[in-house]
């Protein structure tokens, strides 16, 4: 049964982005697959940095990196699947709360 817990609350400011890195064993089929919702939350990279050189494993970090886009707390779901699986065999759930950005103009000065 897959495990849901909160493992962490991510702070992030709309238009700004945010990294989540995860450990990964593809020598198995696993790999980590995000759910988010659409309209708050973009996916606009996805890497893969293998740690362990050795031609029999491949062990490494996968570096997700969202775009905050509508404020407010939204969850953000990340499941280790292995692909001949339809359940998740971990599942790692976030809260990102988004705060309205920063206005960039200051008093003017006459």
């Amino acid at each position: 049964m897959a495990q849901e817990v909160i493992t962490k609350i991510i702070e992030a400011e709309a238009g700004g982005t945010f990294d989540v890195t995860l450990w990964e064993d593809r020598t198995a089929g696993h790999s980590w697959t995000p759910r988010y919702p659409p309209d708050a939350l973009d996916l606009i990279d996805d890497d893969y940095r293998r740690t362990v050189n050795v031609d029999t494993a491949d062990f490494g970090k996968r570096v997700f990196t969202f775009l905050a886009k509508t404020p407010g707390e939204h969850s953000l779901v990340l499941e280790l699947r292995v692909g001949w699986k339809f359940t998740a065999t971990n599942r790692n759930t976030y809260l990102v709360r988004i705060r309205h950005a920063a206005s960039s103009t200051g008093p003017s000065l006459n």
